[in-house]
């Protein structure tokens, strides 16, 4: 039977037109079928979940597998109702999310246990523990926060972690003091810090072999300004009160680490210092001591010093020699001490040696100018005494003189008055003689007229004009 090809064409471009949709449909089917597949391990993985995790997170890889293949045959599988594809797919979702919950939930819980140390600790006032468990919680809480997010759509975990945010808060404003605190802290292991590189500095000074006595005054300057930096440190109250009531904390430990090596420092560095001490000052009360001789040495110096400036009799001679020997002797005995001389020669610095060298040289000074003074005033006194012997002698001889002379002139003046007496007395006998010869004479008027007299025996006597002779003369 022949067929015509016109009758034939439209049926073949019929059935040419509908093998699309039959490959279609077959290829749905086998991802459908290749999906299946899968479903039974999803549905085996959610039975595991509650006993079996790590079994469950295998049976559900095999599932995703099992979907990604089934997706590559026809990805239209997962936007379809046919087959109960919808609700297979959000079955397993929900099983997807209740295993990530399954394995997330754990870490969170674990994570609790320190938000709950956290928070303790922070009731505690231990900002250090609280903050050190709080970071681990965010830890476990991001670790499972990865895993899934949808814990927080459970209602005990999400309140959990709200209340853990508030502890969080509450931290943040502790560590605001805390950081405060910290600083307190720091600052004074600081001060410890100096205090322990001071004290150590002193104690190898001093305890090493070639320590000098003359490095004390500076040994003795680190240490005080050790004690400095305590004080300070120490001013820091609130500091040591953490250290004591928290002694587990990292800065109360490093602090009390400094203290303890300061304290141990300090004991063995003053033990040190006291002995070098002792020893300074034996040495130094032997310089003391010589600086007492010397400064008598100066002062009996001087006062030869003063007296030697003019002599004006022996005994100011004898007692400038005698303050001048004293003072040299003194001296002799300061100078003849060679460890005192060594020890001050040694230590140049310190004030007493120096003092000591100003003394020497000022009574060294002294008594050489002192000595050239005696000498000198001394030969001047003796010449002045020669001279002086000199003109007494002269004045002697002139005393002499001048007493022959007085006694020359008393004798005359005597002789002149014992002559002037002897005429005196003449003359006045002569009156006496006289006043009475006239007294005589006064009485001859009562003599008669007719008496007569001889001439001769007056003589001429009133006969005569001359008047050398007349009685009132001769009265005279």
């Amino acid at each position: 039977m022949k067929v015509g090809f016109k009758n034939i064409a439209p049926a073949l471009m019929t059935c040419l037109a509908l093998i699309p949709g039959i490959a279609a449909a077959d290829t749905f089917d086998d991802a459908v079928n290749e999906y299946i597949k899968g479903y039974k391990e999803c549905t085996e993985a959610n039975t595991l979940r509650t006993t079996n995790l790590q079994g469950a997170k295998r049976k559900f890889d095999v599932y995703l597998k099992q979907l990604n293949r089934a997706k590559s045959i026809d990805p239209s599988i997962l936007n379809t109702t046919q087959r109960d594809m919808d609700s297979n797919l959000r079955y397993c979702e929900r099983v997807e999310i209740n295993i990530k919950r399954a394995e997330a939930t754990p870490i969170l819980e674990k994570g609790f246990t320190y938000c709950d140390t956290a928070k303790e600790s922070l009731k505690n006032g231990d900002v250090p523990t609280a903050q050190t468990n709080m970071t681990e919680y965010k830890r476990y809480r991001d670790d499972a926060m990865i895993i899934t997010d949808s814990i927080m759509e459970v209602f005990a975990l999400a309140s959990k972690v709200r209340a853990c945010s508030r502890v969080e808060e509450k931290l943040a404003e502790s560590m605001k003091e805390e950081n405060a605190l910290v600083e307190k802290m720091n600052a004074a292991i600081q001060g410890y810090l100096v205090v322990n590189t001071q004290c150590e500095q002193a104690k190898t000074t001093i305890s090493s072999p070639k320590f000098s006595l003359d490095k004390l005054d500076d040994v003795n300057g680190m240490m005080n300004e050790a004690a400095k930096a305590k004080k300070s440190a120490r001013q820091n109250t609130e500091a040591f009160t953490v250290l004591t009531e928290q002694p587990n904390r990292p800065q109360s430990q490093e602090l009390q680490k400094l203290v303890d090596s300061a304290a141990q420092c300090e004991g063995q560095t003053s033990e040190y210092i006291r002995t070098a001490t002792k020893n300074k000052r034996a040495l130094e009360k032997d310089i003391n001591d010589a600086i007492a001789s010397l400064t008598a040495a100066q002062d009996a110096c001087e006062n030869a010093r003063k007296l030697s400036g003019r002599f004006v009799a022996e005994t100011d001679i004898t007692k400038a020699e005698a303050d001048y020997n004293q003072s040299a002797a003194l001296k002799r005995k300061v100078t003849g001490d060679a460890k005192l001389i060594a020890t001050v020669q040694q230590y140049p610095s310190w004030s007493s040696s120096q003092k000591f060298s100003k003394l020497m040289n000022s009574t060294e000074s002294c008594q050489k100018t002192t000595s050239a003074s005696i000498k000198q005033q001394k030969a001047a006194f003796t010449s002045q005494q020669q001279k002086a012997k000199q003109d007494a002698a002269r004045q002697a001889q002139l005393e002499q003189e001048r007493q022959r002379l007085a006694e020359e002139k008393a004798r005359k003046e005597a002789e002149e008055a014992k002559r002037l007496a002897e005429k005196k007395k003449a003359e006045g006998l002569a009156r006496k003689k006289a006043d009475e010869e006239a007294r005589k004479a006064a009485a001859l008027t009562d003599v008669p007229d007719d008496i007569e007299v001889d001439d001769d025996e007056f003589g001429d006597f009133g006969d005569s004009n001359d008047d050398s002779n007349d009685w009132t003369k001769l009265v005279k």
